[in-house]
């Protein structure tokens, strides 16, 4: 935060005070109180004469040493506006104003510029966001699985239509057509904050057009994918095991052979969700569907010739999870190996708020010459169709 602003901050709280005591009568309180106000406004025009100053000596240095090179282009003014103000840098310039705003669209609102506290951060450009999301690549998203909406509210209800037993009826000629019953529903969800704090080194971050995700990036990265991967699984958990009075039992479907479990993805789940249908599991589970084989020993678990990294059983992608993320379950002193099958489109929906936002202190690592870098994300999961998946368990040997 500039130190202006803090001086503005501390007129507008000794106008509050002078009032407070206007109002009860303290007189002679308010008028010294009126006179702290008269000394603060004279040092806020000397801090801003320094800080023009200051600005000036900044983008003078910052200039390319090409006169040639030519303006810089919007993406660059961009970042450079992103940069200044999260790191308090000083005004932005016309151009930067105009790059920030257009990029960032409507939730960057003008009145984010002057006051990093009240509006919690700046929101990130969508080129750095770009750079954010191929660090993510390097994880495993449940969030990429799921149905993605972005909402402007912190809690509301949603409009959901679950799957309907519709079809065309036949008529005769001027009679009257049969009316279709839609039942609609109805999804409710809830925003959360959740907040990172990551310390650099005051070098890393001291060029002017310095790309913040290519500092941070990777940990802001594996940080969101966590909390993303917690919450939704803490939903399909759900599915597999419930606690009563201290007892753990198991909910899932128990299978014990290929068999069961191509019953289960082929009868039980409803084929309205199978066209889209993907098994996820962990690494037991993994383990489980490699070690499969059909009674002529060939393997029924098979690597996809497309993308030699992705595995299919029957077609349907596997989606494997790590098991420190998901791991298996001990129910009566037995493991198993959770397995989810179905649309999780259709299962699940993940509402969030806006982008990410950033925001700085050079305060807290003072000592170590090291700024705190705050990153804050708002989201929330809701399930919206039950039936779009199935929960099964497999018990480790």
């Amino acid at each position: 935060m500039l130190k202006s602003d803090e001086i503005r901050k501390e007129i507008t709280a000794k106008v509050a005070e002078t009032e407070k005591y206007r109002n009860e009568g303290k007189i002679a309180e308010a008028k010294n109180a009126a006179q702290e106000i008269l000394k603060l406004k004279d040092e806020l025009d000397v801090q801003l004469t320094l800080e023009k100053t200051e600005d000036e000596e900044f983008f003078a240095s910052a200039k390319p040493v090409n006169k040639n090179a030519g303006e810089l282009d919007n993406a660059k003014l961009c970042n450079r506006a992103f940069n200044k103000l999260v790191f308090g840098r000083g005004r932005l310039t016309d151009e930067e104003r105009r790059a920030y705003f257009n990029v960032t669209g409507s939730p960057g609102q003008p009145g984010q510029i002057e006051s990093i506290d009240a509006k919690g951060g700046y929101l990130v450009p969508e080129d750095q966001m770009r750079t954010l999301q191929e660090f993510r690549k390097a994880y495993v998203a449940l969030k990429d699985y799921v149905t993605v909406v972005s909402t402007n509210t912190t809690s509301g209800r949603w409009p959901t239509l679950p799957y309907q037993q519709l079809t065309f009826q036949s008529f005769a000629e001027m009679t009257d057509i049969a009316e279709g019953d839609i039942n609609f529903g109805e999804a409710t969800y809830s925003i959360e904050d959740r907040g990172l704090i990551i310390p650099v080194s005051n070098q890393l971050i001291a060029d002017a057009d310095v790309d913040i995700m290519s500092v941070i990036g990777r940990h802001l990265a594996e940080g969101a994918v966590k909390a993303e991967n917690v919450a939704i699984l803490s939903k399909l958990n759900e599915l597999v095991t419930q606690t009563e009075s201290s007892t753990t039992t198991l909910t899932a479907t128990t299978i014990t052979s290929h068999k069961a479990f191509n019953k289960a993805l082929l009868k039980d789940l409803d084929g309205v969700y199978y066209p889209q249908a993907k098994i996820y599991t962990n690494q037991d589970g993994l383990l489980y569907l490699a070690n499969l084989d059909d009674a002529n020993d060939r393997p029924l678990f098979t690597p996809d010739v497309t993308s030699p990294d992705t595995y299919r059983y029957r077609g349907k992608e596997i989606v494997v999870i790590p098991n420190s993320t998901l791991p298996s379950v001990t129910v009566s002193t037995k493991d198993y190996a959770p397995f989810f099958v179905g649309d999780m489109k259709a299962y699940l929906t993940f509402f969030e708020r806006q982008g990410m936002e950033l925001a700085t202190s050079s305060e807290l690592y003072f000592r170590k010459y090291g700024t705190a870098i705050r990153a804050v994300v708002r989201w929330g999961v809701t399930v919206v169709d039950e039936d779009a998946m199935l929960a099964l368990a497999v018990e480790l040997s």
